[in-house]
C-alpha cells in the first residue's frame, strides 16, 4: 500500500512557508506521494472552495523544488481548464526537473461558474476532456506529433522535454471521479483510477466497473488510487465513514480496501495549523501504518 497526501494550499496555507513545511514533512514522514488541488476563480461567498487558492501547477513547481524524491501530482487538474499543449509542456518539463517524479491526476470538471469565467461550454466539459488527454498522450509519446481534433490541430511539431520519459515511456495518468463517464474514461484513457470518498461496497463495484473497461478496451488496468477527504463535498453512506476512526479501525479499513483493489491511499487532512496537520500525518505514519 502507498500512501499520499494532499496538502492544502489555500487562506493561510497557501503562503510559501506553510507549503515548504508540509511538502518536506510529507516527504520526510516516509509518505509516497504529495498533491495539489484545483480552483482558479470562484463564486464570491462560496462555503466550500477558498478564494485564496495558489494555482496548482505554480505550486507543482515550487514543491517539487522543495522535495527530493517524494512523487508529486494533482488531484485534480480540471483539464479543460487548459490549453492541453501548454498543460502537455508545463507537466513534462516539472517530471524532467524533478527527475520523474510527476503523476497526472486529472477531471472534467462540476463547478459551471468557473467554466463560463474561463471561456469554457460547461456542456462540453466530457468531450473536451477525452481530447485533450489524447493531446497530452500524443505530445508526451511521440517525437515529431501530429494530432487532427475537433479543438486542437497540429502537424509535424516538436515538443520537449518528454520529460522523464526515456526511463518510464510517459507521465502516468490517473482519471479522477466516481462516476460511469469517470470510469470509462480512466480505462480508455487513462493509466489508472482516482476516486474520491467511496464507501466498501462502492468501492468495490467501482474496481469491477474500472476493470471491465479496461478490458472493453483491451488495456491492462492501472493503479487505484483514492482520495480520503472528510471535508468534501460528497461522503461515503454508513455509520462510520472509512478510514475515520482508532488506529485499530483505520488499519483494518486500509486491509479491506487494499484487498477489494486499493493501491493507493490518499490523505486530506482536515487542520487548522500546520502544525496540527504535520501531528496528525506523524500519528498516521506511527499509530496506522504499522497496523495494516
Amino acid at each position: 500500500m502507498r500512501y499520499g497526501v494532499a496538502i492544502p494550499h489555500a487562506n493561510h496555507f497557501a503562503a510559501p512557508g506553510a507549503i515548504r513545511t508540509l511538502a518536506r514533512a510529507v516527504e520526510e514522514l516516509g509518505y509516497d506521494s504529495l498533491w495539489v488541488s484545483d480552483h482558479i476563480i470562484v463564486p464570491e461567498g462560496s462555503s466550500y472552495i477558498p478564494e485564496f487558492m495558489d494555482e496548482p501547477l505554480a505550486t507543482l513547481a515550487f514543491v517539487a523544488a522543495e522535495t527530493s524524491h517524494v512523487s508529486i501530482g494533482t488531484s485534480v487538474l480540471i483539464l479543460p481548464y487548459r490549453d492541453p499543449v501548454f498543460t502537455a509542456k508545463f507537466i513534462s518539463t516539472v517530471d524532467y526537473l524533478s527527475e520523474g517524479r510527476m503523476v497526472l491526476g486529472i477531471g472534467a470538471g462540476w463547478l459551471q461558474e468557473e467554466f463560463d469565467a474561463m471561456g469554457v461550454p460547461f456542456e462540453e466539459r466530457g468531450p473536451r476532456t477525452d481530447e485533450y488527454l489524447r493531446v497530452i498522450r500524443n505530445l508526451w509519446e511521440t517525437e515529431t506529433s501530429s494530432f487532427s481534433g475537433k479543438w486542437k490541430r497540429y502537424e509535424n511539431m516538436r515538443m520537449f522535454p518528454k520529460a522523464a520519459a526515456a526511463r518510464r515511456g510517459t507521465i502516468p495518468i490517473l482519471v479522477g471521479g466516481n462516476g460511469r463517464a469517470s470510469i470509462r474514461r480512466a480505462g480508455e484513457l487513462g493509466d489508472g483510477w482516482h476516486p474520491i470518498n467511496l464507501g466498501l461496497e462502492d468501492f468495490r463495484q467501482g474496481v469491477k466497473a474500472y476493470h471491465d473497461t479496461c478490458a472493453r478496451f483491451d488495456r491492462e488496468p492501472g493503479p487505484i488510487c483514492i482520495r480520503h477527504m472528510p471535508m468534501g463535498r460528497r461522503q461515503p453512506q454508513g455509520d462510520r465513514p472509512p478510514f475515520i476512526g482508532t488506529p485499530d479501525e483505520v488499519a483494518k479499513d486500509i486491509r479491506e480496501f487494499a484487498a477489494a483493489g486499493l493501491d493507493e491511499l490518499m490523505l486530506s487532512v482536515p487542520a487548522r495549523t500546520v502544525a496540527d496537520q504535520v501531528a496528525q500525518l506523524r500519528t498516521f505514519m506511527r499509530e496506522v501504518v504499522p497496523r495494516v
